[in-house]
Order: C-alpha cells, then structure tokens, then sequence
C-alpha cells in the first residue's frame, strides 16, 4: 500500500494535465548497481530484470514530459571481487533488493518534429534525446554473512528504506506507425541514500549507491501535437 500511494502522487499530475497528446507504454531491460558490495562500476555478474510502465506527454516537438514506473532487483557479492589482494572475499557478504523506482523526467529531443506533415499524413522518424528528472525509489535489502559474528552487523541503525532518485537518460525514440512507437534508453540513477545494498558504517559511508537501467520500450500514441495547435 505504501508503494502504491507514492506511484500514484507522483504520476497524477502527469495524468492531469495530459489528456492529449499522450502516449503510454511498457518498458523491460536490465540493471545493475554501484555500491559497497561491488567492486567494479559495472558488474555483469550482478545484472538483473526490470521492468514497467509510463506515460509519455507531448507539450511540444522537442520537449516531452514522461512519468515512469520501474520494478527491478538490485544485487552484489564479495565473490566478484576481482583483485586477488582485494579483502571482500574472505569478507563473504552479499544481498539482494527488490526496488520500486516512480520519476517523472523532463526530455529534450533535439531533432523532434510533428508526427504529421503539412497535409495531416503521419510521417515515420526517430529522434534521439536525452534527459533529467526526480522521483522516489522503495527498497528492501536483504544481507547475507558468511561468519557468524558478522550477522549482529546488520540491519545497520541508521539504515533506510525510501531514497530520492535523479535520474540521467540518453535514449532514442522511433514512430513506425502512426499509434505505435518503439525507444530504447539507458539512465544512471543517483541516489541520496547509502542502504540501496543495506551496507553504509561497515562498507563506505562517504559514497552513496546508484544504479543502471538499460532497456526497450514500446508505446501507443493516444493523441496529436496539431490537434492542440503546437
């Protein structure tokens, strides 16, 4: 229920104001996070499913707004440390978390234009873009310990569960049809909180833990620019 409440603040006023034009879609990909239980910036070892849903407004051809919900699983383990001196594996911890991630994001597509031309025929492009945002991340790590006199370690007492999330995005957007397009998009998601991985005080509390999404969406377009006089 707490979840459910934090989705639907954050995107009704998406759905407010956009009643045309408005696409909607599904997304799926993968992510990874960079935290104390991961040695390298990208841990292949460590990627996992994610998926969801957004709503994509349309208040001009260069500029979108777009709310987004994301479902995914974080993870890490000392066993992927790759240096042979490195201390992480003779430290044995690893954990998993399930993440609910809600933002809305402002893009900027440079080479955006009408989905019509001049005499009201849909016309096919694809246009790159890139963004920012803000929104709010749940999640629920869960440690595991090796040595039995590491389990009093955790949960730490300053640990949270909620963090605000900033996401960074570079994607590439297609409109094949005239109701249907296709993107895909990669975006770095910082975070203010150092517990995504459920270790802070016992790893290193001076860095906090983002994360990577990278995945495919598609889309269904409701409504048209023109027909709002843009």
């Amino acid at each position: 229920m707490k979840r459910l409440k934090f989705v639907v603040f954050f995107l009704l006023p998406v759905t407010l104001c956009a009643q045309q034009p408005l696409e909607g879609g599904i997304f799926g990909g993968m992510v990874t996070y960079q935290g104390d239980l991961a040695e390298s910036q990208v841990e292949f070892a460590e990627l996992n499913f994610a998926a969801g849903f957004f709503l994509r407004y349309h208040p001009h051809t260069k500029f979108k707004v777009k709310g987004n919900v994301i479902y995914s699983k974080i993870s890490g383990s000392d066993e992927n440390a790759k240096s042979k001196k490195s201390y992480l594996k003779t430290r044995g911890w690893s954990f998993e978390s399930h993440i609910v991630e809600v933002t809305i994001t402002g893009e900027y597509h440079p080479w955006g234009r009408s989905r019509e031309d001049n005499i009201g025929m849909f016309r096919r492009q694809i246009s790159p873009y890139v963004g920012l945002g803000v929104g709010v991340a749940n999640f629920d790590p869960k440690i595991k310990t090796t040595k039995p006199e590491d389990e009093n370690r955790f949960p730490e007492l300053d640990a949270k569960t909620t963090s605000v999330s900033l996401p960074a995005i570079v994607g590439v957007r297609i409109d094949f049809d005239k109701h249907f397009t296709a993107g895909a998009e990669a975006g770095w998601r910082l975070t203010l909180n150092d517990y995504l991985d459920g270790v802070s005080e016992n790893g290193n509390p001076n860095k906090n833990d983002p994360y990577i999404f990278a995945g495919i969406s598609f889309s269904y377009f409701f409504g048209y620019i023109e027909s709002f006089g843009f």
